[in-house]
């Protein structure tokens, strides 16, 4: 019994104005007779209901994070949680900035390698004063044995999805969790050794049954059912492929404004492109600053109005309606109470975060990363004098971008 227990004991004797007796009669009670009367022994004991109610209470991923290293009842407690995707659209997602040395006190603007070197900074914007160092296990460990069939600086950047990074070289994919370095490879992909891929996602987490990996080369696309020993290749489009998303289970991607395309992987792979009426309102638009966002029951196009921004441009939202025969844009005045997060890359996962007061966020608000600091811009505002302005690109090195750890994401 622990001394908690036993000060309770004496308490209720004491309390109770009871006579040495009675008293000597509860110093006598064994062991299993306490515990049966006064519950667990100790924190890891406590019973899942309680320890669930204690994880929704949490307003970070490294709270739960923490939670789950506790002891291994409190992380058998969270895998039995009956709703953790609910983590990833509750909370803020966190910042992964590569290459800062382990001595800085404060993150720094990403360098130029394609791959990261040294530790990477980990920002949680429900506590942004205090940053985490996070090493990719996978190109810390390269050197010491074969994880990687060519050294990592050969690599590039192609896409994150589900907390993982998608990285190739030339005909060689390989996929790597974020933050435990557990990577998959894929077979060589049939293409000329020349090609480069411009797009990689996953269709659902890596776990899921029907997990793939999709791949654009060009007007190309690719997938590899995970565990399969081929790829196959979908119908040719008639032009680049420029956004791709993973909305309520399907894959939409974008290749010009007016012209969208889903990806059905059942009963047979096979590619159905929609045509969208653009109207007055959006016959102008360049679509090389624009990012495809799911965010909720609505699959957004989120538009900045140029690569660099300046004082009074304003970022605009746009919800697919397709109720009607003839797809098109609707203009979202505001996000109520949604904040989203997009990426210097737009290659990376963008993300939605409701009621972000929770967490000390704002609504109705876009959170971007600008090379220097993240930063918050009110939809539909025009940008004031203290805003920065970021520089959207899409390289092939590992830039800054917004993860959720792939432990939050359930198998589909």
């Amino acid at each position: 019994m622990d001394g908690a227990g036993g000060n309770r004991c004496h308490r209720r004797a004491d309390d109770g104005a009871a006579s040495p007796s009675s008293s000597l009669q509860i110093r006598s009670f064994n062991l299993p007779t306490v515990a049966a009367m006064y519950g667990p022994q100790g924190w890891a004991d406590l019973p899942d209901a309680l320890l669930h109610s204690i994880a929704s209470l949490l307003l970070s991923f490294p709270d739960i994070l923490a939670f789950a290293a506790t002891c291994p009842s409190w992380r058998a407690a969270f895998a039995s949680y009956p709703s953790k995707s609910s983590f990833s659209l509750l909370l803020p997602p966190l910042l992964l900035q590569p290459d800062v040395p382990l001595c800085s006190p404060c993150p720094r603007p990403y360098s130029r390698n394609l791959m990261p070197r040294c530790p990477c900074y980990v920002t949680n914007l429900a506590s942004p004063n205090m940053h985490m160092c996070c090493q990719i296990p996978l190109f810390r460990d390269c050197a010491k044995g074969n994880v990687l069939p060519s050294h990592p600086d050969n690599f590039r950047f192609i896409g994150a999805s589900y907390g993982h990074l998608i990285l190739s070289n030339k005909q060689v994919c390989v996929v790597v969790d974020v933050f435990t370095g557990v990577s998959v490879s894929p077979p060589q992909l049939p293409v000329n050794k020349d090609n480069q891929l411009y797009n990689g996602i996953l269709t659902a987490p890596l776990a899921s049954p029907n997990s793939h990996l999709m791949v654009t080369i060009e007007s190309h696309i690719f997938l590899w059912r995970v565990g399969s020993h081929s790829w196959v290749r979908c119908s040719n489009l008639d032009s680049f492929v420029y956004r791709v998303v993973v909305f309520k289970g399907q894959v939409f991607g974008m290749h010009s404004i007016s012209e969208l395309f889903i990806v059905h992987l059942v009963p047979r792979i096979r590619l159905q492109e929609i045509a969208v009426d653009l109207g007055k309102r959006l016959g102008g638009l360049e679509d090389a600053h624009m990012w495809l966002v799911e965010c909720g029951d609505m699959l957004l196009m989120v538009r900045s109005p140029s690569s660099f921004l300046s004082i009074g441009n304003t970022w605009e939202a746009f919800r697919l309606d397709l109720s009607v025969q003839l797809a098109k844009w609707v203009k979202v005045e505001k996000l109520e109470n949604w904040a989203i997060f997009i990426s210097i890359d737009r290659r990376s996962q963008t993300f939605c975060c409701m009621d972000p007061g929770r967490w000390g966020g704002r609504s109705n608000c876009i959170y971007y990363y600008d090379s220097k600091e993240w930063v918050t811009c009110e939809l539909g505002k025009p940008l004031q004098g203290g805003a920065s302005s970021p520089g959207f690109e899409c390289d092939n090195m590992l830039q800054p971008m917004w993860v959720v750890p792939s432990m939050f994401y359930p198998c589909l």
